[in-house]
């Protein structure tokens, strides 16, 4: 074990909250002053130890030896920006977890397992125990491998990756995006609502001489598979006839349409069922309305509790008002309200007020906000909603902000509807 090594090995065994020092080490380990400051500075790029003002260099305990998820090793190189130095050929492998070094090196066995992925830095006894057990390293610091160490790497097709990032700032990079990639399977698309109901669709091809009997004002229209447009069903009987003019829309969505694109396309043309298409044009399936405006479980948080359920209980619905007190997860880090919040609060307001005139399949199309005065923690508010006008398709609805000392907030949004028939 080389002295660095020694070193490192020595702040891991020291409790959370001791001080060290280059004096300190240097004196302990019969190591020069030189060897002990260059791996104290390591061992801080790897969120061992932090130096704090007019305390000293403390150890510190990293909240997380691992990181729970799913990423592919390509993926990891991606989002760090690293150079891969060995193992290209394991690259589009799945990570089964990602493990932070920040340890003594006999105290990874527990850890370590094929397919992970060890972020260390500058350690040769802890890279070539990931390699024994078939684990990926993400070197951080900057710092290379030895050659031997690349050399068995590359005969295990296990990727080392290097970095110029420190160990937390990697950590926190890899975390947000495996946060990204979780919110991504949660978004709901067409792929997750399409259906295949044949008596929505007619082909021109094949169902010409069939007796057919159409199951919604709209029908698909197809040849041979191949998504050719929407027909009022009315007008199915003019597709043969000489001189026609039957108007053939081309409205359509793809397997990644979004949840909430489907609902604009289906509020803004009054449609009950919308086609599915992939790239070629096939048609793969219809969604249908009742799917599309189906009330979702909202989605949960880290701790398994859900955005919605935790506004719920800071609110007090009342008619057609909230009534609430900012509490500090509402606000950003001004002390105000944050308008992502006070958003989410309008948006479940327009709900309520909807559903009071019996409207449950809407889009919001339009809206216009105007912050009069900030709303700060703890402050008492009430923020209600009143329809101005109402027509068959559009409405226009009003929603204010106040507290006792006036309006804070006004927004005005128009909003398509669709009453089921």
């Amino acid at each position: 074990m080389s002295k660095h090594d020694e070193i490192l090995e020595y702040i891991y065994s020291l409790p959370e909250g001791a001080k060290i020092s280059v004096r300190q080490i240097s004196a302990h380990l019969e190591v020069s002053d030189g060897t002990s400051y260059r791996a104290i500075k390591d061992a801080e790029k790897e969120g061992l130890v932090k130096t704090i003002e007019r305390v000293g260099t403390i150890r510190v305990a990293p909240k997380e030896q691992y990181i729970e998820g799913n990423l592919s090793f390509e993926q990891v190189n991606r989002v760090i920006e690293g150079k891969v130095l060995a193992g290209t050929r394991g690259l589009e492998r799945e990570i089964s977890k990602f493990i932070i070094g920040a340890m003594r090196t006999d105290a990874l066995e527990s850890y370590l397992e094929e397919g992970a992925l060890l972020i260390v830095g500058n350690r040769e006894d802890a890279q070539w125990r990931a390699l024994e057990s078939h684990s990926g390293i993400l070197i951080t610091g900057g710092f290379g491998a030895d050659a031997e160490i690349l050399k068995r790497a590359e005969a295990l097709s296990l990727p080392v990756i290097s970095t110029t990032a420190d160990t937390f700032s990697v950590a926190s990079l890899i975390q947000r995006e495996l946060y990204s990639v979780l919110m991504m399977t949660n978004v709901i698309t067409a792929s997750d609502l399409v259906i295949r109901q044949d008596e929505y669709v007619y082909d021109v091809f094949t169902d010409r001489n069939k007796e057919y009997f159409p199951a919604d004002q709209m029908t698909i229209l197809t040849e041979a598979g191949k998504f050719r447009g929407i027909i009022q069903s009315s007008e199915l009987h003019k597709l043969g006839q000489k001189d026609a003019h039957t108007r053939i829309s081309d409205i359509v969505a793809s397997t990644s349409s979004t949840l909430q694109s489907l609902r604009q396309l289906m509020s803004w043309h009054q449609l009950n069922i919308l086609p599915v298409m992939d790239e070629e044009r096939t048609l793969i399936g219809i969604v249908h309305r009742r799917d599309v405006f189906r009330q979702r479980e909202p989605r949960k948080l880290g701790g398994g509790i859900n955005a919605e359920n935790l506004i719920d209980r800071e609110i007090r619905i009342e008619d057609n008002r909230i009534h609430l007190r900012v509490m500090p997860f509402m606000t950003d880090e001004y002390g105000s309200i944050a308008q992502s919040e006070l958003m989410r609060l309008i948006e479940r307001l327009t709900e309520v007020v909807l559903r009071s005139h019996d409207i449950y399949s809407y889009h919001i199309d339009t809206l216009n906000f105007m912050n009069i005065k900030l709303v700060q923690l703890y402050q008492e508010l009430v923020i209600e909603g009143n329809i101005l006008d109402l027509g068959d398709q559009f409405l226009r609805l009003e929603v204010e902000a106040r507290s006792n000392d006036g309006i804070y907030s006004k927004a005005t949004l128009l909003i398509q509807h669709y009453k089921e028939k």
